[in-house]
């Protein structure tokens, strides 16, 4: 999703006041973070318009404005990259990039548009049941804890209100795509996000996206195959 351009970022991609503004941070100084008491006292709930706003604030607010929406401690995730980001700092340095985006940026042009949000409150406290009973049997134990141990990160973080959004996405590519040449392309898919809020803000943000969709539409692999349709032997 948004991140998908993360490890190409470097220093020279933010000015000198981003630079700083991310030091602060890693430092463990608070600066003045636009958003921070938006939804406070009264707030209302999350609907399809904040799921909105939240989808495209990353392009359109810019970074700074973008760690308003998180609690302190929370966990971002896209698991199609198996990236987590659990700090503000770690954050602002993956979204700032997006700051200066234009019809020329390295990073290219993004739309998201969201299709339908359904969301709801829940007992202020609630946590998510979670397993922790060691290795099940059949798994070996690397491949099992590289998988399992992300689900659990922020497992222990209380939340009053939760969401389930859907989208699509639109990138107009101006460089590759994790080492698949795409420049001058534009690719389409669609994806999902969950989010759990404390008080109006996220603590647990975790997206799937179709990466199949852009690596067909790049040429990398083919279409699904779906000759099972017209399968003779189950033709009554």
């Amino acid at each position: 999703m948004h991140i998908l351009y993360g490890h190409q970022v470097r220093d020279e991609h933010m000015s000198r006041e981003q630079q700083e503004f991310a030091r602060r941070l890693r430092g463990g100084t608070s600066p003045s973070i636009h958003g921070e008491s938006a939804m406070a006292g009264g707030r209302p709930r999350k609907n399809f318009a904040s799921a909105q706003d939240w989808v495209t604030a990353f392009f359109e607010k810019g970074a700074d404005e973008v760690l308003g929406y998180y609690a302190d401690d929370f966990v971002w995730e896209d698991i199609e990259f198996a990236q987590t980001i659990t700090t503000k700092e770690e954050l602002y340095k993956a979204f700032v990039v997006f700051n200066n985006s234009g019809p020329d940026s390295p990073f290219g042009v993004h739309l998201f548009e969201m299709i339908s949000y359904d969301g709801g409150t829940a007992p202020r406290g609630s946590k998510p049941e979670t397993r922790k009973d060691g290795v099940p049997a059949g798994w070996n134990a690397k491949d099992y804890h590289r998988l399992a141990d992300n689900i659990l990160i922020g497992s222990d973080f209380e939340y009053d209100e939760w969401g389930y959004m859907q989208w699509v996405w639109k990138a107009t590519h101006n460089s590759d795509f994790f080492g698949i040449p795409a420049a001058g392309k534009t690719t389409v898919t669609r994806g999902t996000t969950t989010q759990f809020y404390r008080d109006g803000k996220i603590v647990r943000c975790r997206t799937h996206w179709n990466f199949r969709e852009f690596a067909m539409q790049l040429g990398v692999i083919p279409a699904p195959d779906e000759s099972w349709r017209n399968n003779p032997e189950l033709v009554r």
